[in-house]
Order: structure tokens, then sequence, then C-alpha cells
């Protein structure tokens, strides 16, 4: 044999005996180093798992002492929005003129229901239900409020109306 042909054939072993030490001892060393590592996520995961606890009944303890402050309870929207305009027109003198059933239209997989409403007192008394509704309760966004003079003929006098059209996108 030539020292070229004893060079190649070294060669070739020497790269059959790293692919053979791949196979049999390297490739299960990697895949037990990967299993430790996934097992050491898991063990931070369930590590943190009281205190993610804790934090979440705070959380619900939150959540619960908004539903509270905004009065929602396990009634249909409708009924706390009516209830809200009804607790607010008995503290400002206004008076509810009609309560129209919702208008729910579905668009882009979005559900929109609109509340329409009319409401009859003085400027500043309405303008304070707009904000008491959009701002304060949270119940959604007002989407249009037309005010209106109309004259009552038999008693003479004028009164002004607001009509609200509430909308909430779900």
């Amino acid at each position: 044999m030539t020292i070229k042909q004893k060079n190649s054939a070294l060669l070739i072993g020497f790269v059959t005996i790293l692919i053979l030490a791949y196979f049999l001892s390297i490739s299960e060393t990697l895949s037990l180093k990967r299993n430790y590592k996934n097992l050491k996520n898991q063990e931070l995961l369930f590590a943190n798992i009281p205190q993610r606890l804790q934090v979440l009944s705070q959380k619900e303890k939150y959540y619960d002492s908004l539903l509270q402050h905004y009065q929602i309870t396990e009634t249909s929207l409708q009924n706390n929005l009516l209830k809200t305009i009804d607790r607010y027109a008995e503290n400002h003198s206004i008076r509810v003129v009609s309560f129209n059933e919702p208008h729910s239209i579905l668009q882009n997989g979005k559900k929109t229901h609109s509340y329409m409403f009319r409401v009859s007192g003085d400027f500043n008394a309405i303008l304070g239900l707009a904000y008491q509704l959009e701002q304060r309760s949270k119940f959604g966004m007002i989407a249009s409020l037309h005010f209106e003079k109309i004259k009552n003929y038999r008693t003479g006098k004028e009164t002004l109306e607001g009509q609200f059209v509430l909308q909430l996108v779900q």
C-alpha cells in the first residue's frame, strides 16, 4: 500500500468512526439534553403555580368589585341599562319618554347591539346622562344624540327631548 492509499483509508476510517460515534452516543446525549431542558421548563412553570393562583384570585376580587361598582348583575344588559337610566332620571328630574327594543347586527364577525331611547328634560341633565352612560357606566358608546325641541300645543309649553343611540360591540 502506498502512502496515499493509507492516508485515504485513514481518512475514510476516521469519518466512519465519527458517524458511528454520533449515532451511537452523541445523538442520545443530545436527545437527553433536550428532554432535560423541557423538564426544567415544566418545573419552573409548576413552581410558580401558587403565585399565579394568588394573582388570579386578586384579579377575580378586582373584577367582582368592578361589577359591583358599575352595578352589573346576572341580568341582561338591557335591564341594567334601563335601571341606570331610570336611577339617573330620578336624581336629575328628567323623564324617560321611550325605550325601544335593541337592534342587533352582525358585521365582520362582531355583533353590534344598538339601544334607542328618548328622554325629556333640561339640556345639562341630558348631557349628564350621556356622560354617565358612556364614561361612568361603560355600557358602550353613544353613537348618536339628537336634541329636539317639542311644543305641546295643548299646554303651550316647550320641552327638550334627547334621542340616544347607544351602541355596544361584542
